[in-house]
């Protein structure tokens, strides 16, 4: 009979102890894999551009959006750089960044597309 208590004494504390190292596996996970930060994107047409300010204006339907640009955006066709006074008004484009607290798209990389 304490043989019987002994063994099931031991499973217990068995299984605890498996439990409590599973709880703390997911903490170690997320510390380790941070996820990426997922970039924003605008799509449309460059409506206006104001170089003074560095923005452009870009419309998709009845909706425009404040795009930015600093000296980090790249500005691309495709996938090869491209000179920024390819970006004229009219001009398709996708842009992607992140937005500020203004609401404004601050760009990473701006993408001249073909006409439609």
């Amino acid at each position: 009979m304490k043989k019987v208590l002994v063994i099931l004494l031991a499973c217990a504390v068995g299984i605890t102890a498996v439990g409590l190292a599973a709880q703390d596996m997911p903490k170690e996970k997320k510390e380790k894999k941070a996820a990426p930060m997922k970039e924003d994107r605008w799509s449309g047409t460059i409506i206006r551009s104001n170089k003074d300010a560095s923005t452009l204006t870009v419309g998709r339907g009845n909706i425009e959006k404040t795009v930015v640009w600093n000296s980090d955006t790249k500005w691309t066709e495709g996938s090869k750089p491209a000179e920024m006074s390819a970006f004229k008004d009219g001009s398709r484009v996708i842009c992607l960044g992140h937005y500020d607290d203004k609401g404004r798209l601050v760009a990473t990389r701006i993408d001249l597309r073909p006409p439609r």
